[in-house]
């Protein structure tokens, strides 16, 4: 990578390390979703104070190396071939951390030097000196890829090159080995080697472009790994140490840009100034690929200096110096600046009107058996009034729908003195919840209404946000507090958390209705299609694909693996791109049955083709009808319906696929907006799109309650980029890829509805996702069939048509039967979603998981059996079958796997028949 080839740089000079400005946190938030709860406590607990004291200390390299000597001599951990202490401290992120404490330099323009990284455990003392221009192969691998290294070693401060500098290099052979760890394979110094530059500052030399490897997994490193559920690899890379005389030497590892594994380094080395690329090269039979890297290196004795301190406030920085936080918690702040920490404290300290009450012990028997002892000592043995604690009781009650249980709370609470009217406002009046559109009453002294008297109404209100989110907004607790002190609002909150945690445990079924309204999922004014209307539209739509989208074109998308773009236009002339939209913004406001049609015939024509899109009119276009202003509908509607746009959605991650609410991608809060940091995996229009939702955590310790949804137009966002195309099984020409977003800067009017609700955004169309997909399947079944029937009646064997004989009538039913059975589910959820705009019918996610399940699955039964009766012929390339049964295998794991569907199914039941 050439000088001039920079990385983003934050505004006090330094490039971005990919894993800061919060590098204690991502190494916590690395830890996977199947860590044991309190060993992640633990070893978050651990890791920070870890890192807090490098910190603190400015713990050095030779100390770092020290300590880790020390803990191998004391386990004999260590091998001649694997330093296990190295790895652990590796894993914590100790080495990247100290590197990054000692060869921090800035000179007196804001210039760094070339970046250093970790050591790692396989620098050797003994690599041999060899001529510039030699090789470091001397084991050839036949994976391979010989590249030619070269660049210029310069001084950092007068950028002139420095004559006879030292660069040493060493490598993993493509098999993923050092020498010393593949002795059968390789001699000692394979791809080992130092050389000096020339007096023009050059070096060159032959090496291997590197490749990605993993951790051994079977020692103490390994159990690591795995308590921790985290992956052991670590991205390709080339390890380099730069000596010249007067000059602070750097040592370091370089990168592949296109290696997968550059955002998630197990090790956490990989900075963004050390990424390169490697290009062609031509006319040189030692070498296929060129990698050009240069060099900076800062004097000694030049104005040059460790940064210290806390560095100043920007989009990639933690404003808050990194010391340790608090080594004894004294009662007062040793600084002004450690002020906010210590009244941080000091509010946790306080005596609090609130116990935290951690409800979910409560599932434990033998802590359940020792609370209902607890229940009844509350009941009696409080300075809390009769009246206040029996009304609460009894709404606790009402609120858990223990209803059969109400002669005896009522007959409790009148013998305590609520009046008659008041336990029918008890009985009768909706939950206060946070949130409510319900007005929160301000009672007060003596008043008296719906049978409640001022006192009561407050206690009412703090039950219910109690019961419904164990939270009270301030305003219900200022009210509360009116009336009682503390130590009543103490027995109170025990009160009701104690018979909530009773009412949760008596076994009842009860059907709830959690289903959702679909009237909200349709544009203005929208009237259901007819027979006749979907009829006509199917037509229209077959005839588009006939003209546009031939075999042949099919054949090529998948074949060169790039979706002809002169689609979107087309789509958006003939109104397919707006078939859920409001006609006001350019759509058809035709409703979810005619959007299946559309994607059925499209799909039957080529697969990849309508799963673009699928992404495009339905994962972005109706995501923004569903839930954007009137202000962002108007401003991206247009372009995205006309095709002149590309859409797409951004949910996925490496490591959150079906778990999306453990994605790692953040949104930080600034002036104007947020910045995203992330990568984002498999992202159906990802290298295309100019118009991008994007899910990211704005809140990363607050689960599905810290996600939000973002409006990113690519075009502007500086630091967003395509990290690569992805090369699929099927769906070829469908461009799908791993999108990068480095410190992108998105204002807050394209927050996509609330914040911290992106979830809410999400599911808000997940299920009419699910059912609009599903009829992708339904198109790639008419496609199979399109092309066996007639097979099946010109193909004779023994003198007739192989569709007389009966396996093959057998099969050819099957698919049939497999077919319209699927369609009938789908159109028949489509309908209902529509009709629902009308009749106030429900959106039940069942029925839209249940649609894509059935059809994802008789798709790829149907394209495999299309293959078989097809013989020969259907295992070649020139006949569509091979490529539907490539295309179908798609749909039984993008939006959600089979497996994830069925769970979903399952959920949704236990979800109608709640047991409290």
């Amino acid at each position: 990578m050439a000088s001039n080839q920079t990385a983003p740089t934050a505004q006090d000079g330094s490039a971005p390390h990919r894993f800061d400005p919060n590098f204690t946190d991502s190494v916590i938030n690395a830890m996977g979703p199947k860590t044991d709860p309190r060993l992640r406590v633990v070893m978050t607990s651990l890791i920070r104070h870890l890192h807090d004291f490098t910190r603190e200390v400015e713990l050095t390299v030779d100390e770092w190396l020290a300590g880790v000597k020390f803990i191998n001599l004391i386990g004999q951990t260590t091998t001649p071939t694997r330093n296990e202490a190295h790895r652990m401290s590796d894993i914590l992120g100790l080495e990247s951390l100290v590197d990054e404490i000692a060869h921090k330099h800035v000179n007196e323009s804001g210039e760094e030097p070339t970046s250093s990284s970790i050591l790692g455990p396989f620098w050797s003392p003994n690599a041999p000196f060899r001529e510039n221009g030699g090789s470091i192969i001397v084991n050839p691998n036949p994976n391979g890829q010989p590249a030619l290294m070269h660049g210029i070693i310069t001084d950092l401060d007068t950028k002139k090159p420095i004559a006879g500098a030292v660069i040493d290099i060493w490598q993993a052979s493509a098999n993923g080995r050092y020498d010393f760890q593949d002795p059968e394979n390789q001699t000692p110094n394979n791809l080992r080697g130092k050389f000096r530059t020339n007096e023009k500052g050059e070096y060159h030399f032959y090496c291997y472009k590197p490749t990605a490897y993993s951790l051994p997994t079977d020692g103490a490193a390994g159990e690591l790994f795995k308590a921790l559920d985290r992956h052991p690899m670590r991205p390709a890379h080339i390890h380099l140490m730069m000596t010249a005389e007067g000059y602070k030497p750097v040592t370091t590892q370089i990168y592949p840009r296109d290696d997968p594994y550059v955002t998630n380094d197990t090790v956490f080395a990989v900075k963004d100034d050390l990424l390169i690329d490697f290009t062609p090269r031509e006319g040189d039979p030692n070498a296929k690929l060129d990698l050009e890297y240069n060099v900076r290196l800062a004097p000694r004795e030049g104005k040059t200096a460790p940064m210290e301190g806390p560095r100043p406030p920007t989009p990639y920085t933690n404003p808050n110096p990194l010391k340790m936080r608090l080594p004894y918690a004294p009662s007062q702040p040793p600084t002004p600046s450690s002020e906010p920490i210590y009244t941080r404290i000091a509010a946790r300290r306080a005596p609090r009107p609130l116990i935290p009450l951690d409800l979910t012990l409560l599932h434990n028997p033998v802590v359940a058996d020792g609370w209902n002892t607890f229940i009844g000592a509350i009941r009696t043995q409080t300075s809390l009034s009769a009246d206040l604690k029996e009304l609460a009781i009894a709404r606790v009650a009402v609120l858990n729908g223990a209803v059969h249980e109400w002669d005896v709370h009522a007959a409790l609470a009148l013998k305590a003195g609520i009046s008659r009217e008041g336990l029918q406002t008890v009985f009768t009046a909706p939950a206060y919840g946070p949130g409510s559109t319900i007005p929160v009453p301000v009672p007060k002294q003596g008043e008296e209404k719906g049978g409640l008297t001022g006192v009561q109404r407050a206690v009412l209100t703090y039950t219910d946000q109690m019961t419904r989110n164990v939270a009270v907004e301030d305003s219900v607790m200022e009210g509360v507090k009116k009336f009682l002190g503390d130590k009543e609002v103490v027995e109170l909150t025990a009160t009701v958390a104690a018979y909530n945690m009773l009412c949760r445990h008596q076994p009842r079924a009860t059907v709830v209705q959690a289903k959702r309204h679909a009237s909200t999922k349709h544009p203005k004014n929208f009237v259901p299609p007819t027979q006749a209307d979907l009829d006509e539209l199917r037509e229209s739509v077959r005839e588009f694909t006939r003209r546009e989208i031939p075999e042949e074109l099919a054949q090529k998308t998948d074949r060169l693996n790039e979706f002809p773009n002169e689609m979107w236009q087309k789509f958006g002339e003939a109104g397919f791109l707006g078939i859920t939209a409001d006609e006001g913004f350019g759509g058809l406001g035709m409703g979810y049955q005619a959007h299946c049609v559309v994607m059925e015939e499209i799909s039957r024509a080529s697969g990849s083709i309508g799963l673009s899109y699928a992404a495009h009119s339905q994962l972005c276009v109706n995501q923004l009808m569903l839930n954007g202003s009137p202000e962002q509908k108007a401003k991206y509607l247009p372009g995205l319906i006309s095709g002149e746009h590309v859409g797409a959605l951004a949910m996925s991650e490496h490591s959150a696929g079906s778990d999306v609410v453990s994605m790692k991608m953040t949104a930080k809060e600034v002036d104007g907006g947020y910045v995203l940091n992330g990568t984002k995996m498999w992202i159906t229009n990802g290298p295309d799109a100019h118009t991008i939702i994007v899910y990211a955590k704005t809140q990363p310790d607050a689960a599905s309650k810290g996600i939000t949804a973002f409006i990113v137009e690519t075009g502007a966002a500086k630091g967003f980029s395509v990290a690569q195309k992805l090369d699929k099984l099927g769906m070829r020409g469908s461009n799908t890829g791993e999108l990068v977003f480095e410190d992108v800067f998105v204002p807050k009017e394209n927050v996509l509805g609330e914040l911290n609700r992106g979830v809410r955004v999400l599911m808000e169309g997940l299920d009419l996702e699910r059912l609009v997909l599903s009829a992708g399947p339904l198109g790639l079944m008419q496609a199979s069939l399109d092309t066996v029937l007639p097979y099946t009646h010109q193909r004779k064997q023994f003198g007739h048509p192989i569709a007389h004989n009966q396996l093959v009538q057998g099969k050819l039913a099957d698919m049939y039967t497999k077919y319209r059975a699927s369609s009938a589910f789908t159109y028949a959820i489509a309908r209902a979603v529509d009709e629902s705009a009308t009749s106030q019918a429900t959106v039940r996610t069942q029925d839209c998981a249940g649609a894509i399940l059935y059809a994802a699955e008789r798709a790829s039964e149907v394209a495999a059996d299309a293959v078989q009766l097809m013989g020969g012929m259907g295992y070649m390339n020139e006949v569509p079958v091979g490529r539907i049964l490539r295309d179908a295998k798609l749909y039984e794991i993008g939006a959600g796997t089979s497996e994830v569907r069925r769970m979903v199914i399952g959920r949704a039941f236990n979800k109608e028949f709640v047991e409290r």
